[in-house]
């Protein structure tokens, strides 16, 4: 992920087999260990592996959202709708919402 991301974090780390959990209980998310993007000078598809990843699907946008797992956090987007979404997932795993220079939303 490039650019400013937000975090779901904790005092004590998140478990993978916590977050899988609320991924697995949320019919909203999904797991996703691999990502497709298409390169689009090229038109080739490029697989990246993103192990215990789950992409969020808003039903209002119809946008689709990637929530990464690594080292007892998630890392997310800024976007709005996405932000929301991870303050309901940080009440769940009884976790905050942080930026990148831990600041917290």
């Amino acid at each position: 992920m490039a650019g400013y991301n937000l975090h779901i974090e904790r005092e004590n780390q998140i478990s993978v087999e916590e977050w899988l959990a609320v991924c697995e209980q949320d019919k909203s998310l999904s797991v996703q260990n691999t990502a497709i993007a298409v390169n689009p000078q090229a038109g080739a598809k490029i697989k990246v592996s993103t192990p215990n990843s789950c992409v969020w699907t808003s039903r209002i946008l119809k946008k689709k959202y990637s929530f990464t797992y690594s080292n007892g956090s998630i890392t997310f987007g800024t976007d709005k709708a996405q932000l929301k979404k991870a303050k309901k997932i940080a009440q769940i795993l009884n976790a905050k919402v942080v930026g990148d220079e831990g600041e917290e939303y």
